[in-house]
């Protein structure tokens, strides 16, 4: 095991419910305690947490908060200070956070999106930083997660264990999720989503997203009134069974484009995690969005 001169820090910081395995800078409950690994968002640091046998990882953008617009504080700066490992998402997702980040010089920034060697440079979609939309990538990303954590000074044995239980839990998760879209027909797995986050889903699972009310990968961006006539014509045509909106942003756009057309509104949890127990955990969110999904799309 390879040591390093650990900096704690003892900081002020929430936690987020015990099974999100995270803790957060954001929330009203406040507790002092070292912070040894921190990630920019509450999926990773659940994702985190379970390749370090579950200890508490830091999440620097709350639970509920969307990873695009959250713009971190003071205490989010000096927060990063701590820490013997980060891991960020990367590929554009962070936004403001990520020019906190491009600050930091010690200790190393594990970049999930830009690890080479654990996610192949062809499961990656141009300019869609939602990776973990596909399980199978996160697993492959483990590996990389486990050594900035025995950087931090966590046992190898212990994290090289926990790694390959977690591991199998996402493999598994996938066949679960394979199989609770099996039965949608072939004309109708087609998606139209708020914004541009679940490519990765849609490729692994055999869905083709169509079309999207807001015409980008990034929630900053804002539809027009030409693009949804389009995309209303694109829903008819196609006969879309469903409109997917997320709960981190406004779906004003999608409800009263689907309230045209007659078509649901299913929402999702895609960004961030909730309080919710059965979105507080990375598995539980993408299995709860594969029971939606395919409820919504199984006639």
């Amino acid at each position: 095991m390879r040591m390093i001169l650990r900096r704690y820090r003892t900081v002020l910081v929430a936690c987020l419910p015990v099974l999100i395995g995270a803790c957060s800078s954001g929330t009203d409950v406040t507790q002092f305690e070292p912070v040894p690994i921190i990630a920019t968002t509450s999926i990773w640091a659940d994702i985190a947490s379970n390749v370090a046998c579950g200890e508490p990882v830091v999440s620097l953008i709350p639970g509920g908060a969307d990873p695009h617009t959250f713009e971190p504080s003071l205490r989010d700066r000096q927060l990063i200070d701590g820490p013997a490992a980060i891991i960020a998402n990367g590929g554009g997702l962070e936004g403001p956070v990520a020019r906190l980040l491009a600050a930091v010089d010690d200790p190393p920034i594990t970049t999930v999106f830009e690890i080479t060697g654990a996610i192949a440079a062809t499961d990656l979609i141009d300019g869609d930083p939602h990776v973990w939309q596909d399980p199978t990538l996160v697993a492959q990303a483990l590996d990389a997660i486990g050594t900035a954590a025995e950087a931090a000074d966590r046992d190898p044995t212990q994290i090289e264990r926990c790694t390959s239980e977690y591991r199998a839990e996402l493999l598994a998760l996938d066949t679960e999720i394979a199989g609770l879209l099996a039965s949608i027909p072939v004309e109708r797995r087609v998606m139209v989503t708020s914004h541009d986050s679940l490519e990765y889903f849609a490729q692994r699972y055999g869905l083709e997203v169509i079309g999207t009310v807001i015409p980008s990968t990034n929630t900053l961006a804002e539809s027009n009134a030409a693009d949804l006539a389009a995309l209303a014509d694109l829903i008819a045509e196609r006969q879309v069974p469903a409109v997917f909106t997320e709960r981190l942003e406004s779906a004003n756009d999608a409800e009263a484009l689907a309230g045209r057309l007659g078509v649901p509104v299913v929402a999702l949890v895609t960004d961030a995690l909730t309080d919710d127990p059965a979105t507080n955990t990375y598995v539980g969110m993408m299995r709860s969005n594969a029971t939606a999904i395919a409820e919504a799309l199984t006639p």
